[in-house]
């Protein structure tokens, strides 16, 4: 009787295993599936989300770019990433609303439009001030480095692109440039041992003065 008993439990247990891991299965199969099918509903809520907010924030919050990169990154550019956004946002509530009122409105897209445009001004007028608040510092910083590319040019100061070597000062001395504070630049002298150079700065780290090799 035990015997026959631990022969059913196995057996049991042997079915049970089977089902769990059957149900597992067709479960991971179903997120699998829902997922794939869910994919355009995510990305196109990412291009609701995001796009509006990059193209707002990218129309105001300052770009060191010539004519053409203005007109075509900052202006056209910005304003593609808005419409899309516009468009996707516009599609699907126009999706919800079909499906919610079984096709009883009698002109879905106006309210879909409508509603997609009040999404994407919202989202975009967040990006227009985010970049507002970023705009002073970002243009601060674009000036102060045009006018750290000027100084490196007047003071003979050439770029390598090397490791070992990243620049050369203006008499021709070869500097490995080591670390950055907040009120200098620090480079090692190459081939001088324990010898060091550097340029200083001032509080918005705009380059003042280079102190030749110490």
């Amino acid at each position: 009787m035990n015997s026959r008993r631990s022969k059913l439990a196995l057996v049991a247990a042997g079915v049970g295993g089977a089902a769990v891991a059957g149900f597992g299965l067709a479960f991971g199969r179903d997120i699998y599936r829902k997922s794939k099918k869910n994919a355009g509903l995510i990305v196109l809520l990412l291009v609701v989300v995001t796009c509006p907010f990059i193209g707002g924030r990218g129309l105001v919050c300052g770009h060191d770019r010539g004519l053409f990169g203005t007109i075509f990154l900052t202006v056209l550019g910005s304003l593609l990433l808005i419409g899309a956004g516009l468009c996707a946002a516009t599609f699907l509530i126009l999706e919800f609303l079909l499906i919610s009122d079984n096709g009883k409105l009698e002109n879905p897209f106006a309210f879909a439009l409508l509603g997609g445009s009040a999404v994407t001004a919202i989202v975009a007028g967040i990006g227009v001030v985010v970049g507002l608040v970023q705009r002073p510092k970002r243009l601060k910083a674009i000036a102060v480095g045009k006018l750290n590319e000027r100084f490196l040019e007047e003071n003979g100061f050439r770029e390598t692109d090397g490791d070992d070597i990243t620049h050369y000062d203006d008499s021709g001395q070869a500097l490995r440039f080591l670390e950055a504070h907040q009120n200098r630049l620090v480079f090692m002298a190459v081939g001088r041992r324990g010898k060091r150079a550097f340029i200083d700065l001032d509080q918005d780290g705009r380059m003042v003065s280079y102190s030749g090799v110490k």
